[in-house]
């Protein structure tokens, strides 16, 4: 096996590795959301009901081992993110090394010297790779600077593009989750109030919690940076494509290179965003 397959072959192996460990981070932070919400209900309802009764006593229970277990499972997710983000940013840099040496930009020595350099860096992620392989696939048909920009630049045009409209139905029902809980808390505050009824007002922070728990996970999830961070790139690579502004007057080498630039510090300011002090779901 050539070295240009070997790293084929491990950035597939990284890739998995990455997606692995963030399917893992995505249903750790689903569950603490939901049962912090649960929480948060069965707290409402043993008040409502009456602390003092029976099922009141359960209801309460249950709350608190709700918000146990969500802790137990936010403090065994330390620790993720950074695995998470660290394996994908291993796979993203065995990829741009194998497009500069296709590209004929990079020659052979320095292409092992990056490769020595990148399995060094992630001597420490070796557990997480752990049962997987490389998948079966060719290696991407890159001969010159049109071939190029087919396979790598329009890519991940394509790519930043896609994610992005995700991200945006996320955020849409994410705004949309929080205004209908503040409309609802306050037609109970303003029901409880007229009524003066305590079993409705207790539901008010209720659903103050709720509200609050949907907002943490999207935070946590960095939607709105990642949504405005992919369509920045997107329109940064589609200028570059189109050699509008300074790329004008570059060469097919200089654009490679730029290209990869922009990806590599898209890549570098994503990982400082999201593991920026936040390693909890």
């Amino acid at each position: 096996m050539d070295a240009l397959e070997y790293a084929w072959g491990e950035q597939s192996v990284w890739s998995q590795a990455a997606d692995r460990l963030k399917a893992d981070l995505e249903r750790n932070r689903a569950w603490v959301l939901r049962l912090g919400v649960a929480g948060a209900v069965l707290s409402g309802a043993a008040i409502a009901w009456g602390i003092e009764r029976d099922l009141g006593k359960v209801l309460a229970a249950l709350s608190a081992l709700a918000v146990g277990v969500a802790g137990l499972i936010r403090q065994s997710g330390q620790g993720a993110v950074q695995s998470w983000t660290n394996a994908r940013a291993v796979s993203e840099a065995l990829k741009s090394e194998v497009y500069l040496h296709l590209a004929r930009v990079n020659d052979g020595a320095r292409f092992q010297e990056q490769l020595e350099l990148i399995d060094n860096d992630a001597s420490g992620l070796i557990e997480h790779r752990a049962g997987i392989g490389p998948k079966d696939r060719a290696l991407p048909e890159v001969d010159g600077i049109d071939s190029y920009v087919e396979h790598r630049i329009d890519n991940q045009i394509d790519y930043y593009e896609r994610t992005a409209k995700t991200l945006r139905g996320r955020l849409t029902w994410v705004r949309r989750a929080e205004g209908a809980l503040a409309v609802t808390g306050v037609i109970l505050a303003a029901f409880g109030a007229i009524v003066g009824e305590d079993a409705v007002a207790v539901w008010v922070p209720v659903v103050t919690t709720v509200a609050g728990a949907i907002t943490a996970h999207a935070a946590a999830a960095r939607y709105e940076y990642l949504l405005v961070e992919y369509l920045r790139t997107a329109h940064a690579l589609r200028r570059l494509r189109d050699r509008q502004g300074t790329a004008r007057n570059l060469t097919d080498e200089e654009l490679v290179r730029r290209a990869e630039g922009i990806l590599s510090a898209q890549n570098a300011a994503w990982l400082v965003k999201v593991t920026g002090g936040d390693d909890a779901p």
